[in-house]
């Protein structure tokens, strides 16, 4: 959630990173303030400028087989159905590939590689490699160490050109305007995501959140030779290969910077949040990833973007009070790709090559070196490591019915003891991969109390949180729902009658059968088991006596409405077999 001003530390008007702070020190909580103000407020102008965009990126596959290698190490020339402007292979294999337009001349060959080192937490299963921007191309080539045996999927990403326009141009050349040198604790311009074309990728999912406790430096293995209106385009291709290849909620990276210094947000959720991505596997819930964009084997980042990126890091690592030299210590998740079992406890620098955690060369030979020196800016552009300023608490039902509002409640207060009035509360459920996800958000009032509900499906634990603070977690189950059609209904006696509805989550079902007598009581017959199949119950009852009957299907503390059978006299013997009523 962003970072929410208040009165006592936010100017009139808005903050820009070319506003001189003449105050000595900035707290954790101006920090925040400037988070939202100069990094997310001075997004604004570049996001109504550019708009959103109407037509997304499109994604298709191309299937090259045996046959089109004829025996050799290298493909025909390949020609996709159409126009695109990036690749990468599904399943593993050291495979090359170099592109072009129509008549113009080939790229240079380009490894596909990666094959899952950037991931969620332990994944596995089929991997893609990593995306490789090629530029508007209509033709490729493969070339692999030996013949492949089997067919090559080649899935590819067509990007509207243009995705962004002469507003990121500016924001990065306001950013790098000599002699405005940025205040520590401050955020580089970002570009948001709507600027980009994310709205045309939506997550699949609500973002999830951990911690800050470290930041992995990436490249993307794509192209070094773009322009600074390529750049979105290159991103918007590597968000939609990342959820419709990889099948991720969304981008992987939190951040994205190009050679120009501009800054992308990556990853829904706040660029001021904790939000995990599946850029590290293993360590996405304690970590931050910057990724970018490039090769960065044998050629360093260039000045803009070492400046952009020790900024952001200075900025990012002292919001979530932690510093940026100095090494910690992180339990591993695990994974295919990572050096560690899970649990394991693994020691890591603050900001660390990829490679340092995972089974990869990311983030090439080049940056790798440089990790060192961007260390030491970002500590020079880092604000103050702060405590976590004030409380939350938290109050939750313990149980509710499925489908129905789970009512939660509590109040915030500042670190001066005042009621934390107009703050932010985020209410978040924890996911079945340990991450914590937003459901709910309230604003606190005059006195800091806050409420919020939620919809109820499935029993887990919560906590709220608000400006880093988080509240003790608490648990609230769900109750089962059962539900079946209450119309009154006759029937003969020496009947059958099948009793069906749903009950939610699957449970088991105890219809009870009553029959009325004749002084009005209702007086228990039996309980009769109903076969569960994923959602739906059912059941057969013989009501071999007439009456009135009266069923009601329990499944826990949860009943559903009765219904009322009327069983008429009727001659002759009842059929056997079936539960009877009697």
């Amino acid at each position: 959630m962003p970072a929410r001003e208040r009165a006592d530390v936010a100017p009139r008007r808005p903050i820009t990173t070319l506003d001189v702070v003449d105050r000595p020190t900035i707290t954790r909580r101006r920090a925040l303030a400037l988070g939202a103000a100069a990094g997310l407020g001075s997004l604004v102008a570049p996001a109504l400028a550019l708009g959103s965009h109407r037509r997304g990126a499109r994604g298709f596959g191309l299937t090259v087989s045996p046959a089109d290698f004829d025996g050799g190490r290298v493909s025909r020339v390949l020609s996709a159905p159409r126009r695109f402007d990036l690749l990468g292979l599904r399943g593993a294999g050291a495979v090359e590939v170099r592109t072009r337009a129509r008549g113009a001349v080939w790229s240079r060959w380009v490894a596909l590689t990666g094959h899952g080192d950037h991931a969620p937490d332990g994944a596995g299963g089929e991997r893609a490699s990593d995306p490789v921007w090629s530029g508007a191309a209509h033709e490729l080539q493969l070339r692999a160490p030996r013949p492949p045996r089997a067919p090559l999927r080649l899935h590819l990403v067509a990007v509207p050109a243009r995705a962004l326009g002469r507003g990121a141009v500016r924001a990065a050349a306001i950013r790098a305007r000599p002699g405005q040198a940025p205040a520590p604790g401050t955020p580089p311009p970002i570009i948001p995501r709507v600027a980009w074309g994310a709205d045309g990728v939506p997550p699949r999912a609500d973002p999830g959140y951990g911690e800050v406790q470290l930041a992995f430096v990436h490249h993307t293995v794509t192209v070094n030779e773009y322009t600074p209106q390529d750049s979105a385009q290159i991103v918007l291709g590597i968000a939609k290969y990342h959820r419709d290849v990889n099948g991720w909620n969304d981008i992987g990276y939190n951040f994205l910077v190009d050679r120009f210094g501009q800054v992308f947000e990556g990853r829904a959720g706040g660029t001021d949040q904790a939000v995990v991505g599946a850029q590290a596997q293993g360590y996405n819930r304690v970590s931050t990833g910057i990724a970018h964009l490039g090769t960065h084997g044998d050629v360093p980042l260039g000045e803009p973007a070492m400046a952009a990126t020790a900024q952001l890091l200075g900025w990012k690592m002292s919001l979530h009070g932690v510093p940026t030299e100095g090494a910690v210590t992180v339990i591993s998740g695990g994974g295919p790709s990572n050096r560690y079992r899970d649990g394991i406890p693994v020691t890591l620098q603050r900001i660390s090559g990829h490679r340092d955690g995972d089974a990869t060369s990311c983030p090439g030979n080049a940056l790798y070196a440089q990790l060192p020196e961007l260390r030491r800016r970002a500590t020079a552009l880092a604000g103050p490591l702060t405590p976590r300023e004030g409380t939350v608490t938290l109050s939750a039902v313990g149980a509710v019915v499925y489908g129905e509002a789970a009512s939660f409640r509590g109040a915030v207060t500042r670190s001066d003891g005042s009621a934390g009035a107009g703050e932010t509360v985020a209410v978040q459920k924890r996911s079945s991969t340990g991450a914590w996800v937003t459901i709910a958000r309230a604003i606190a009032g005059a006195d800091g109390a806050w409420s919020a509900a939620a919809s109820w499906r499935r029993g887990g634990d919560v906590r709220a949180v608000v400006a880093g603070a988080a509240s003790a977690v608490a648990s609230v189950d769900v109750l089962p729902r059962i539900e079946q059609p209450t119309r009154t209904r006759r029937v003969m006696a020496g009947s059958a009658i099948t009793l069906a509805g749903r009950v939610r989550p699957a449970s088991p079902v105890g219809v009870l059968v009553e029959i009325q007598g004749r002084d009005g009581i209702w007086r228990r017959v039996r309980v009769v088991r109903a076969r569960v199949a994923r959602t739906a119950w059912k059941t057969t009852v013989f009501l071999r006596r007439p009456g009135l009957y009266r069923f009601t299907p329990r499944t826990g503390a949860s009943a559903a409405p009765a219904l009322y059978v009327r069983a008429r006299r009727r001659r002759g013997r009842a059929r056997a077999g079936g539960v009877a009523a009697r």
